[in-house]
């Protein structure tokens, strides 16, 4: 069975207020082979919250809702649920990857994802795109954009670094909040 529009509609309940999936109930047809299990499926589940937290060995947290056989994102399952097409990627536009509310959600591409990330939480230099070069004495500044990276230069001094590196993201559509501040959930932001 292919993911619609029609079958979220039908599976489950998106608030986009909250960004919150529940469980709607399901009839017997074509969703269970027996009356028993299908009604015991609606005890147990109709009503209740849908999906929970993943969270990658990164540290990333994410909601997942398994769905037709498979974990989903409930980021990218909100834009079905809003008749929208399925998109490649979704950017939350403040950051928080676990805020599904659908004024929070853009959709994407792996190329625009990656112009809104937070600071890395091994960041040492505290500005995003600015390493210490410990051979040359200096700061590098270096952007990656679309799976390249570009070195911008080094530098005696962070912040001339640090307004390069800005400039450059600037030029190439970056969000503003690109790498300025650690995601919610990473232990620095705490």
């Amino acid at each position: 069975m292919r993911l619609t529009t029609e079958v979220i509609q039908e599976l489950l309940d998106y608030d986009p207020e909250t960004g919150a999936f529940t469980w709607r109930p399901r009839s017997g047809e074509g969703w269970f082979k027996t009356e028993r299990s299908y009604k015991l499926w609606n005890t147990k589940f109709a009503g209740k919250p849908a999906g929970g937290v993943n969270t990658t060995a990164a540290g990333y947290p994410s909601r997942k809702i398994k769905l037709l056989g498979k974990l989903r994102s409930a980021s990218r399952l909100a834009f079905l649920a809003m008749g929208e097409s399925l998109p490649e990627r979704v950017v939350h536009a403040n950051r928080d990857s676990l805020d599904d509310r659908w004024s929070n959600l853009v959709a994407s591409n792996n190329a625009e994802n990656g112009k809104n990330r937070s600071m890395h939480r091994n960041n040492s230099s505290g500005v995003c795109g600015v390493y210490w070069n410990k051979p040359a004495g200096k700061w590098r500044a270096r952007v990656q954009v679309g799976g390249k990276s570009h070195h911008l230069g080094m530098f005696d001094d962070i912040n001339d670094a640090a307004a390069v590196v800005a400039e450059f993201r600037a030029a190439n559509g970056f969000t503003d909040g690109h790498g300025q501040a650690f995601a919610k959930y990473t232990s620095a932001a705490q």
